[in-house]
């Protein structure tokens, strides 16, 4: 209880925070913010919550949307109505965002830059179809809006969203906190010192020493590169802190996304321009970290399966399967009695394959997860058959981060 209420006061205070600052860049005739830097953190915190907990962290910040939004002067019906907004559109990506990875598991490991996009573009339909219908109960209230408003809305929610997702995934996963090697300090030193180095300055004009480079694409190249390097978490946090330094600095007139050739136009171009920049920053970054997981996690399934096949390469005949730990379920490779010659019945969990046996197996099985499944877990077992029983040979690989084991029974000579 102590744990989930000191949770529940970093929410309020970060997004407290980043509200405040949000609001204190809002058009002086319709009071609407350009930008809205709490949507990743009330998107992060859903994502990596169980769902029954979903109403109290809504209502934390709606609440805190609504106090906020009247302390910095909004009126109470229009600080209402963007709160109810904000209370719908977020947890509506949210939901799409978990429903793709649910039902999809299968093609986001096969395909995870298609798959990537495809979440990319489902929460981009999201955060405009609630802007849009935002903007529609604002006219319908007589509220003085523009048809920019809808793309500063939508583009704001969009932003926050994809900065946030890979850090949201990383600990949605339960990505252990590793110590942080010499290695991935640097990298993320360099980056931060590149974004600081480019958003911490004026750019009011062309320099002989930037002439034909635009300095953007350096850190564009820095994210990339780290994207291939660091872990999720790490990137994660990358990507928040070039999310919070790009848009401030912007918001203050600093950074390659104020300069501009006409003194007289809006604003709003470079705030729009960076959060553009930072959206598909973000997308290519977790994208392109995708592809390299996916790739490391399959010379990594590659390596175990060889490991597998050696252990039962002792027997003649063996059958193979995953293991879900979770609920300790078993997927064959074939159905069962292919295997044994005989009718058997198909073992659907390994608690049903242990009630199949002479010695019972899961207090070592468990003990071997708990311990870290450093190596092999190999058990010798007899299966019963009616009067008779078959002495066979258990093995089961250790889990990558796909959180599945594999596993396989060989026959072995009586």
């Amino acid at each position: 209880m102590v744990k989930f209420t000191l949770q529940w006061l970093v929410f309020c205070l970060m997004w407290s925070s980043l509200a405040l600052l949000s609001l204190g860049s809002r058009d002086p005739w319709s009071l609407s913010t350009t930008t809205w830097l709490p949507a990743g953190v009330l998107f992060c915190t859903l994502i990596i919550s169980p769902q029954g907990k979903w109403p109290l962290w809504l209502i934390s910040s709606m609440l805190l949307h609504t106090l906020c939004s009247f302390y910095m002067g909004r009126p109470l019906p229009l600080a209402v109505l963007f709160t109810v907004f904000d209370g719908l559109s977020i947890p509506l990506c949210a939901l799409a965002y978990l429903m793709l990875e649910r039902y999809g598991y299968e093609q986001d490991q096969r395909r995870p830059l298609l798959f990537s996009l495809l979440k990319s573009g489902v929460l981009a339909i999201v955060a405009f179809s609630a802007g849009s219908l935002l903007t529609l109960c604002l006219w319908l209230s007589n509220y003085d809006i523009a048809s920019s408003h809808l793309v500063s809305w939508s583009l704001a929610l969009l932003t926050g969203c994809l900065a946030f997702l890979p850090l949201a995934r990383s600990l949605r996963q339960g990505e252990q906190l590793a110590a942080v090697r010499g290695r991935d300090a640097g990298i993320m030193a360099i980056s931060i010192m590149i974004m600081l180095f480019l958003f911490a300055q004026s750019f009011n004009g062309p320099k002989s020493i930037l002439s034909g480079f635009n300095p953007t694409y350096l850190l564009l190249s820095s994210l990339l590169l780290s994207s291939l390097l660091l872990n999720g978490r790490m990137l994660g946090i990358l990507l928040v802190i070039h999310y919070v330094v790009a848009i401030k600095a912007t918001l203050i007139g600093l950074g390659p996304f104020v300069w501009t050739r006409d003194p007289g136009s809006s604003p709003i171009w470079g705030i729009w321009g960076a959060q553009w920049y930072v959206a598909f920053t973000s997308l290519l970054a977790f994208t392109l970290f995708r592809f390299a997981e996916s790739d490391r996690l399959q010379k990594a399934k590659q390596a175990r399966q060889q490991l597998l096949s050696s252990a039962l390469s002792t027997a003649a005949t063996h059958i193979t399967f995953h293991l879900t730990p979770q609920d300790r379920r078993l997927s064959w490779s074939v159905p069962t009695n292919h295997f044994f010659k005989h009718a058997f019945p198909v073992a659907t969990t390994l608690a049903l394959l242990e009630a199949s046996c002479e010695a019972p197996f899961m207090v070592a099985f468990d003990s071997w997860l708990l311990n870290g499944q450093t190596d092999l877990f190999i058990r010798e077992i007899n299966i019963l058959k009616g009067e008779q029983s078959v002495r066979c040979l258990l093995v089961i690989v250790p889990a990558l981060s796909d959180k599945m084991l594999s596993g396989g029974i060989a026959v072995l000579a009586n």
